[in-house]
């Protein structure tokens, strides 16, 4: 039996590009992904002052 996921990927430190498509491959081993939105850049909300996110969201079928 497999379901369906959907996983939001978040990174604000150092190469943010890099960790949301490493992050992407390592939940893509998990299953396999149906569906891949845009990158989005967005302002972090609340907690001290820090660098904007780049977030995204996978949708994964998986027998997990």
């Amino acid at each position: 039996m497999s379901v369906r996921a959907v996983v939001g990927l978040g990174a604000n430190l150092g190469d943010r590009l890099v960790a949301l498509r490493t992050a992407a491959s390592r939940v893509a081993e998990l299953g396999a992904v149906r569906a891949r939105s845009r990158v989005y850049e967005t302002d972090p909300v609340g907690g001290p002052e820090q660098p904007n996110y780049l977030n995204a969201a996978l949708a994964l079928e998986t027998s997990l």
